[in-house]
């Protein structure tokens, strides 16, 4: 095993394989590391083939070496920020903030609220409803709703929320006005994960929006994962909103058609400021050949 290879180090190395846990990574020289599926991002990852392909360049951050049984522990989430290094300055007991329901469990339901974020709604949170487990019919995964924080321990990484009852003006507080999503908003984002039809785009916690394919403005044959890296702040324009569903249909095409049309505008403005001036020098020009011949 080479010795240059010790916890803590930043190296590149190549996707060897991909499977179900993690991915194994090609280090040079014979050597390969795992890469597990719970060291890939601060999210919590379904599919690891949904964000490594085999043959892939990746710098990946050695987190654990063991000679004996010759074995490395790679991260790929380590190399970017914690999100819970924000949450002190982000959330506080007492705010409501939207969020979206990434799993239910038999004692409650767990709540994402922005990317590497969640917090549990525990099942004695919830208000009776008259049938057994009847509160789970409150809270389908995949979908978004208010929350008001009840605790939060930063040492056990932990946040504890209750559900907002729909349509009561604490729920309203949990969108301000100044950042709603609507149509024709110009947004910026954090690109959450890439799909075959489209990429993922947090935008508020609980609201993460779509860029379909065709309006990411690349090429067909291009790298979207390395035009648009997973984490990176995105610029994006809000073509659609589905309430019913909070579907957000994104656009990156629109800003640089929008670009391309100021400057369009601003080249079209700089030629008429000019055709003045080029008019008369060459009405000048004119009048000193004429004035020649005459001579």
């Amino acid at each position: 095993m080479k010795q240059s290879i010790l916890p803590g180090a930043v190296i590149a190395g190549r996707v060897a394989s991909v499977r179900e846990f993690g991915a194994f990574i090609d280090l040079g020289g014979g050597v390969q590391g795992l890469l597990h599926i719970s060291e890939m991002g601060w999210s919590r990852v379904a599919d690891p083939s949904q964000i490594l392909k085999p043959g892939e360049e990746i710098t990946v951050k050695v987190l654990q070496v063991d000679d004996k049984k010759e074995k490395i522990s790679l991260g790929l989430k380590q190399l970017s920020e914690d999100p819970w290094s924000r949450v002190e300055s982000t959330y506080a007991v007492g705010q409501v903030v939207s969020g979206r329901i990434s799993r239910v469990t038999e004692f409650g339901a767990f709540v994402e609220l922005e990317p590497g974020i969640e917090a549990l709604a525990h099942v004695s949170t919830f208000a009776p409803t008259g049938r057994s487990q009847g509160w789970k019919a409150l809270v389908a995964p995949g979908t978004t709703a208010a929350f008001e924080i009840l605790t939060i321990d930063l040492d056990k990484k932990r946040i504890g929320v209750a559900l907002v009852p729909e349509g009561s003006s604490r729920e309203r507080a949990a969108t301000p006005a100044a950042n709603q999503i609507v149509p024709g908003a110009r947004l910026s984002g954090k690109v959450e994960r890439h799909e075959k039809f489209g990429i993922f785009v947090f935008l508020a916690p609980g609201r993460t929006g779509l860029i379909p394919m065709s309006e990411t403005g690349l090429a067909r044959d291009a790298d979207v994962r390395k035009a648009f890296p997973a984490g990176s702040e995105i610029d994006v324009v809000v073509l659609e909103t589905d309430e019913a569903s909070r579907k957000i249909r994104l656009s990156v095409k629109a800003i640089q058609d929008a670009q391309e049309a100021d400057e369009v505008r601003e080249y079209s403005q700089r030629e008429e400021d000019a055709a003045p001036e080029r008019f008369g020098s060459l009405a000048d020009k004119l009048k000193g050949a004429l004035s020649q011949r005459k001579n």
